[in-house]
């Protein structure tokens, strides 16, 4: 495969996160949602590392939960159940199948970067929380650089998102992204694996800092 190919596959999996970080960023603002879309993206993944995986109905009840609302306005927007559904499956189906197709939902690079950072940092607490729910007990015996990576993600979620939008800033910022992808994808290949002896797929890497 070519390395134009790689990119371009990387592009298409940046417009589609982006693609699904508008329309579930719709739904949550059509229904005055309580929370932020990228905790819920954040929540569904750390269950999914801890090897947990909910029925369409308990999913939706956890985004009616959430969203901080009693029911779906299926009138204005139509077949929306059966498209939560589908981003759900869409969602595990990335971090399984296609671990190069899995990307944070986060808000793209139109957005200021203080508000990416605070969509980072939810997405971060979402993920714990999963985590926590699935596999509280596979984490107390988790190994040394797994425990690293979990609680830089409680460093992250102390981040300032009073953050000059410069260059830097940028950097740090993609940094710190890339940094967390990667770290779930390690604990995904260790709390996913039947013998719990599996290397990780991706190597760990230092923790960048965001100043």
């Amino acid at each position: 495969m070519k390395d134009s190919d790689l990119q371009d596959g990387d592009q298409l999996d940046e417009q589609q996160t982006d693609a699904d970080f508008d329309w579930l960023a719709n739904v949550y603002s059509r229904h005055g949602a309580i929370n932020h879309p990228s905790e819920l993206h954040g929540l569904m993944i750390g269950e999914i590392v801890g090897a947990m995986l909910r029925t369409p109905g308990d999913l939706i009840a956890q985004i009616l939960e959430h969203m901080g609302v009693e029911e779906l306005d299926s009138e204005r927007l139509a077949n929306v159940a059966e498209d939560l559904v589908s981003f759900y499956h869409s969602t595990s189906d990335a971090i399984a199948k296609d671990s190069s197709s899995f990307n944070l939902l986060l808000p793209d690079d139109d957005y200021a970067l203080s508000e990416r950072v605070d969509s980072l940092v939810v997405w971060v607490r979402g993920f714990l929380e999963g985590i926590a729910i699935a596999a509280s007990d596979k984490l107390s015996k988790a190994d040394t650089d797994l425990q690293e990576i979990l609680r830089d993600f409680v460093d992250i979620c102390q981040l300032d998102s009073r953050v000059e939008q410069d260059e830097a800033g940028e950097k740090e910022f993609f940094e710190i992204v890339e940094y967390v992808r990667v770290g779930v994808l390690n604990l995904y290949a260790e709390l996913n694996q039947p013998d719990g002896d599996a290397e990780s797929a991706e190597t760990t890497q230092v923790p960048p800092t965001l100043h």
